[in-house]
């Protein structure tokens, strides 16, 4: 596989016939843009043509709490940074219900493992948490999983890198799901091996959410509250930085196993469902995926212009060449180019009429 730094240093080099130097106009920065967003153009004009059968293309990735939209567990984590950077400080605390059901180890760190948000998960009785166990009409949803569908419906949503815009949200290949047991620390569970039992042998496939709405008007179909995703621009900017990023709610998903017995408080067995998710996506810029965190015991892998191959089919590599030197370097290198080679920033110089340039 070819990288992004082989890439651009070879549409350079061919830009400038081999001699490069501090005077050369186009910087390697621009080109590397460049390679992204021909490499999308190139990506959809051959979107009916058997480009998105490659598998090169779809970067996989993790959905954990380190990409949750929630406030409170963004909070956590820098928190739980400076925590591991200074050790001095104390152990950051997981604040309320919504938090302390949350899988964590024993050391305190969240695993990135995740719950449905609902009454039950949260311990926060309110209709918005309820709102996936309704239609429109405020009528119960026809229950479609193993029992108790009342309050027992909710969802979660992941900050995630710009998916590539094509026909029937091609871009997204797969959103899939592991889901086991989870039993927080409560009163009644205190014995209980959190971390027993074994995750979902054949991953949940996920179908996007206007396929269900379809089937649910379907007479010949099962609309039942099958698990779900949809893809939505962030209304606001992550606090790394990261803006401009898209959402993905993933919903219809099982908070608990037992609905609690259909109680508010469980006096018997507290189980939760904890969930493992993962997404395969052509991503508009693929170097967007450094902002994604694997779980806990993974370390995070960062993407790497001269190390990280370029996710491209190597048999599309010229003709992505082919199109930069046509549609960008054509006008590019028709511009008057420095003839001092000095390394002197030009806007210390001033030019006259005619003639060579001149050095203040």
């Amino acid at each position: 596989m070819i990288t992004l730094d082989q890439i651009a240093y070879n549409i350079k080099n061919l830009a400038y016939g081999g001699n490069t130097s501090t005077e050369n106009q186009i910087g390697i920065v621009q080109i590397k843009h460049w390679v992204h967003y021909h490499r999308s153009k190139l990506i959809v004009d051959y979107a009916d043509k058997g480009i998105l059968e490659d598998v090169t293309l779809y970067q996989p990735m993790h959905l954990t709490l380190r990409n949750s939209t929630s406030s409170s567990i963004t909070d956590y984590y820098k928190e739980w940074d400076e925590y591991k950077r200074n050790s001095s400080l104390s152990v950051p605390a997981l604040a309320n219900n919504a938090e302390g059901n949350l899988p964590h180890t024993t050391a305190g760190e969240l695993t990135g493992e995740f719950l449905a948000a609902t009454t039950l998960s949260t311990g926060s009785e309110n209709s918005y948490m309820n709102r996936n166990s309704r239609d429109w009409y405020g009528r119960k949803k026809q229950g479609g999983q193993d029992r108790g569908d009342f309050r027992n419906l909710g969802n979660h949503n992941f900050f995630i890198p710009t998916p590539i815009t094509l026909k029937n949200n091609a871009g997204i290949k797969k959103i899939s799901l592991d889901r086991m047991p989870h039993f927080p620390d409560d009163v009644t569970t205190t014995n209980v091996n959190e971390s027993s039992g074994g995750y979902h042998k054949s991953p949940i496939e996920l179908e996007e959410i206007k396929d269900i709405a379809w089937h649910s008007q379907n007479k010949f179909t099962n609309p039942s509250n099958k698990p779900h995703y949809s893809v939505h621009r962030a209304g606001n900017y992550r606090s790394d930085g990261g803006g401009n990023h898209m959402f993905l709610n993933i919903g219809g998903l099982q908070s608990s196993p037992n609905n609690f017995n259909d109680e508010s408080n469980p006096t018997n067995k507290k189980v939760l469902w904890k969930y493992r998710a993962y997404a395969s996506i052509i991503l508009e810029n693929p170097t967007d995926i450094d902002m994604m965190w694997p779980l806990w015991w993974a370390p995070k892998q960062y993407w790497d212009d001269a190390i990280t191959p370029y996710p491209l089919p190597m048999q599309y590599i010229p003709e992505l060449i082919q199109r930069i030197l046509q549609v960008e370097l054509q006008i590019t290198l028709k511009t008057i180019p420095d003839l001092i080679t000095d390394g002197i920033d030009d806007t210390t110089k001033r030019k006259l009429t005619s003639g060579t340039q001149v050095q203040k």
